[in-house]
Parts: C-alpha cells; sequence; structure tokens
C-alpha cells in the first residue's frame, strides 16, 4: 500500500528542500565539465558527511544542514479529498490457462483480490471461479474472505468485485483449474487538517580543493548565483496538486581552511525556502464519495 494510516506531512516538508539543494548541487561543473556532484552521491550529506566520502571524493564534498524553521498559521483549505487506485493496474496471472482477462472500475477498498478457477472449461459456456478478498488494516493484511463463487457467468464473463470494479473475462477463452489471478485496491480519504506558512533556511557546506575552481570565471561561485537565484518553485502537495514555493539564496561566503600543507575552500551557501505545509489524516475509505476539488495553485 502507497500511504500510511495516520498523520502525514505534505507541501514544504524539510525533506523536499533537502531534495531541491541537492538537486540543484547537481549541476555543478569543474573546469573539465565534469558534474561533481553526481545525483546519489554519497559526496553530498544531510547534516553529516559519509566520511568514507572524503577518502573517496577526488573534488567537492558538501554537507547540507537545516540553518532554522518557522511556522505561521495561516488560512487553510480542511476538506477531504479522495484517492483511488487498482494498485499498480496489474493483474498477475500464475497457471496456463488466458490471459485475456481485464479490470474496471475503481475500487474503493484497500484489499488484496484473488480469482481462483476450481473448473476447467470454456468462457461463455463453462468454467467456475472463487474470489476471495484479504482487506487492508493499515499496517498488515487481515483474514482473507470469499467474496463470491460459482460458475463464470455465459453471458459476458464478468465477475462484480464489488463497490465499483468489475473483473472480465474473455469469450471463448479457456480457464484452467488451479489458475489464480490476483490484485491489489488502494482507496484512502485524506483530510488536510491544518495549514501552515513555513520558512526553512538550508546552508549548503562546500568544500573544494582549488582555488581557482571556486572564484575564477565560470566557477562554482558563478553557477551558484545562477542556479539558486530568487525564483518561484512548486511543491506537490497530493498527487497533481501544487503549492507555490519561493527559493533564494540570501549570502554565500568562501574561507580557506588549512591542515597542514594542504589547504581546502569551504564556500558557505544560505537559502531560504518559504511555502506552505500541511498536515494531513490519511484513513481507509470504504464507501465511495465525490467531493469538489479546491482550486490550488
Amino acid at each position: 500500500m502507497s500511504l500510511p494510516y495516520g498523520p502525514i506531512m505534505r507541501g514544504l516538508a524539510v525533506s523536499w528542500c533537502y531534495d531541491r539543494v541537492e538537486e540543484g548541487l547537481t549541476a555543478l561543473e569543474n573546469p573539465f565539465q565534469a558534474m561533481v556532484f553526481a545525483q546519489g552521491s554519497r559526496v553530498v550529506g544531510r547534516e553529516r558527511l559519509d566520511p568514507r566520502a572524503v577518502t573517496l571524493s577526488q573534488g567537492p564534498t558538501a554537507v547540507l544542514h537545516v540553518s532554522s524553521i518557522a511556522l505561521a498559521n495561516a488560512k487553510g483549505y480542511g476538506g477531504p479529498e479522495v484517492i483511488y487506485r487498482n494498485g499498480d493496474g496489474s493483474i498477475v496471472h500464475t497457471g496456463t490457462g488466458t490471459e485475456e482477462v481485464s479490470l474496471t472500475g475503481t475500487h474503493s477498498g484497500n484489499n488484496s483480490y484473488v480469482i481462483e478457477i476450481t473448473e476447467s472449461g470454456e468462457v461463455g459456456s463453462g468454467g467456475k471461479y472463487e474470489l476471495r478478498k484479504t482487506p487492508w488494516t493499515g499496517s498488515a493484511w487481515g483474514t482473507e474472505e470469499v467474496v463470491s463463487s460459482g460458475p463464470i457467468p455465459t453471458e459476458d464473463g464478468k465477475i462484480d468485485v464489488g463497490n465499483g470494479s468489475t473483473f472480465s473475462f474473455t469469450l471463448d477463452e479457456e480457464v484452467v483449474a488451479g489458475d489464480t489471478y490476483a490484485w491489489e485496491t488502494e482507496a484512502y480519504k485524506v483530510t488536510n487538517q491544518q495549514i501552515r506558512n513555513a520558512t526553512v533556511s538550508i546552508s549548503a557546506h562546500i568544500y573544494a580543493q582549488n582555488e581557482e575552481e571556486v572564484i575564477g570565471s565560470g566557477g562554482y561561485f558563478d553557477q551558484l548565483m545562477l542556479m539558486f537565484h530568487r525564483k518561484t518553485l512548486a511543491a506537490e502537495l497530493y498527487d497533481g496538486h501544487y503549492e507555490t514555493v519561493t527559493e533564494e539564496m540570501t549570502g554565500m561566503s568562501v574561507a580557506p581552511e588549512i591542515d597542514g600543507e594542504q589547504t581546502t575552500y569551504r564556500i558557505t551557501v544560505s537559502l531560504h525556502y518559504e511555502g506552505k505545509v500541511f498536515m494531513a489524516e490519511v484513513s481507509p475509505l470504504i464507501t465511495r464519495m465525490e467531493y469538489d476539488e479546491p482550486d490550488i495553485p
């Protein structure tokens, strides 16, 4: 299941800010046009750097630090939204019978389903089935129960799964006893209970080995100013809906750090993010519900 039951945070979360800074740093190039902060590299750390990165890296390293977080009250949308999914959309078939099956409609329960063929035959004139479901409890699967059983409908091969979904066999196809067809459905009610104006400040400490790389023409200073100039971004609030976020570099400096005969240069970049953060409650949706979607920019 994709969403946990209980409270979740959405919008301008600290993790989103971390991701955004890392995304920007991945475009940083050295004088040889090599991107020195490959995405997912250990040379970028959050609050601490993997100590192995210092030994393995032949280029810059970086540590991201949350300087401050400020929250203020804001007017917010507290109504519910509904999310329906037929799992990942796939039906897993085991056995030698037909794979010409489909699932239509949108189910509003959180369940794991399986149809087992209990008697072989040709769809439209024979074949029997048993449909079972196992409900999702929010942290584990519950107890399996039988939904329906009997002959596969001869007129159209369609089996009513219940609450809005239909499983269909193709007429004249062969079904084989012992075969199974399995899938999952998901449905949630999500209530945005609280909305806050949020400001998050991130400091990126970048350690470089070469002064020219830092302050030369087209060096890291110039690139960082282009990457993090004031701009308006969007943070996904929930599926397909976004909130405006403002990103702004508020300062940048460089200082040499001498360790024996080795000199490194620490670039400190101060970044400021403003937007909204939402606290939401996720619960299982048992019965289909319809709501007017709010207008969210």
